[in-house]
């Protein structure tokens, strides 16, 4: 029998929780069960509290399957349930105060065979369907103003070839059938059905000193929404790579990928106030598929007392589509028009960690995006600045711990109706004692974030003029594992 108790305690920006699971079985069954809840009240900033920013969720889960030598079932359900305040601007007199409760139960049944001696080695089948609903309550009356229900349907299939020399694979199929409904009198878009089918295979051949991996995916979507026009898109997907061992530590790897995808129902026929957003959405009906090229290369080392990774992406999309404030006001909200045009997108991704004894290990990384839309030059909207974390871990004797520091660039190249976000640092500390026993560990962890209360904004938030982000706070953790 394996499981787990944990409680979370917070102070300075209060946060109460726990969850706690089990699971045992024969050699055959497995019954397992688990769930948890968490609390938190409106948050604190330098500037003060960040009102209705509140925050409730309590989740629940359980299943039960059989394993048999050469095969598996099992069918498990989950139940979400939380409640959360949208922040609103208290400068605004007549700003709207809502709150949204979304609920999601979901059933899922898996199964599949394994270590088959035929064409087929293994595969795997997934069926899951998922009731997502919320409220959209308007505050201090209670009264529902908007509602969402979204129904879903899934299901997946994955084969795997048997190995034949170099060469390994798999394939399969996948879709969904989607039944969303938006009802009130701000609803955000048509009663819409959306149908989706998709096949898609991968194959590789590994060499001695390198391997070649290229796949394909063919996927269609159908959009039937009541009162507007019918949508209907198909394409192609593919990728080809390779994989170098330049030494025992050293690999490269270079990808090259040829994109499809379809516009989402919310792009096509959104047009109200999305809260949970925190904007007025527009859609556009007539939004084009997107096509994109691109490359991505990796240089990787490990040699046990230094991990390396550098990665670099390269990618132009026709017809990009992205959500652009428009500047104006509209039901209290930011209004967003789904635009789209050609874009390019280039970047980087670093890491660096470095044993500087055994038992003390410097960390750093760093990423940078500059994306574009390419017809006028004009950076797109909510790209995050350059980044980097530099850090220390340290542990001996079940204890651990990893003080960091976390910095961002100003944001300067912002789309025509952002504004510039300053930049920041702040410090981090994660520490963590585990005292185990035959059958049970004990653990203790602390997280303190923003230590240097730091007043700083997020680029991609649509609210981050009146709502910056936390300020200094702790958090508390005990975790019963017993096995």
């Amino acid at each position: 029998m394996r499981g787990y108790v944990t409680g979370i305690a917070g102070s300075t920006n209060d946060q109460f929780g726990g969850s706690g699971g089990i699971e045992f079985g024969t050699e055959k069954w497995l019954f397992w069960a688990n769930g948890g809840g968490q609390r938190a009240s409106d948050y604190n900033t330098p500037l003060g509290t960040i009102q209705n920013s509140f925050s409730r969720y309590g989740n629940a889960s359980g299943g039960l399957g059989y394993f048999a030598d050469k095969g598996f079932l099992s069918l498990g359900y989950t139940a979400d349930r939380r409640n959360y305040g949208i922040p609103f601007d208290s400068d605004e007199a007549d700003a709207e105060k809502v709150r949204l409760n979304p609920r999601r139960d979901s059933l899922q049944f898996r199964g599949g065979f394994r270590d088959l001696s035929g064409p087929l080695s293994s595969g795997n089948f997934t069926l899951q369907y998922n009731n997502y609903r919320h409220d959209e309550i308007e505050l201090p009356d209670e009264e529902i103003g908007t509602q969402f229900k979204n129904k879903t349907f899934l299901y997946r299939a994955v084969f795997d070839q048997q190995r034949s020399g170099r060469f390994s694979g798999s394939f399969g199929v996948s879709g969904l059938y989607r039944d969303f409904k938006s009802i009130g009198e701000e609803a955000l878009a048509p009663p819409t059905t959306q149908n989706n089918f998709a096949a898609f295979g991968l194959q590789t051949i590994d060499f001695e000193k390198f391997a070649v991996q290229f796949g394909g995916r063919v996927e269609h979507n159908g959009y039937t929404p009541d009162g507007l026009r019918d949508r209907s898109f198909t394409g192609f997907s593919g990728s080809a790579g390779i994989r170098v061992g330049l030494s025992a530590s050293n690999v490269f790897v270079a990808n090259y990928t040829h994109s499809y995808r379809a516009p989402a129902l919310e792009e096509l026929y959104n047009n109200g106030p999305h809260p949970g957003n925190l904007t007025f959405e527009i859609g556009n009906p007539n939004l084009a598929r997107e096509r994109g090229d691109g490359i991505d290369l990796s240089l990787r080392h490990n040699s046990g007392r230094v991990r390396a990774e550098a990665n670099f992406f390269y990618y132009k999309i026709k017809d990009f589509v992205y959500l652009a404030p428009t500047g104006n006001i509209e039901d209290g909200l930011i209004e967003a028009d789904y635009s789209q045009g050609d874009s390019r997108f280039t970047g980087t991704e670093l890491r660096f960690d470095a044993g500087l004894t055994k038992n003390i290990w410097l960390l750093s990384s760093l990423d940078y995006v500059n994306a574009e839309l390419t017809n006028t030059s004009t950076p797109l909207p909510r790209i995050p600045p350059l980044r980097a974390r530099v850090g220390f871990e340290a542990f001996a004797k079940g204890f651990r711990i990893n003080p960091e520091v976390v910095m961002a660039r100003d944001q300067e190249r912002t789309f025509t109706t952002e504004e510039r976000t300053a930049g920041y640092a702040t410090v981090n500390l994660n520490a963590s004692y585990t005292y185990t026993q035959k059958h049970y560990a004990h653990i203790f962890s602390v997280n303190a974030f923003n230590l240097n209360d730091k007043l700083y904004r997020n680029h991609l938030s649509f609210i981050k003029e009146f709502a910056p982000e936390i300020g200094r706070g702790i958090r508390f953790v005990y975790t019963l594992r017993f096995f």
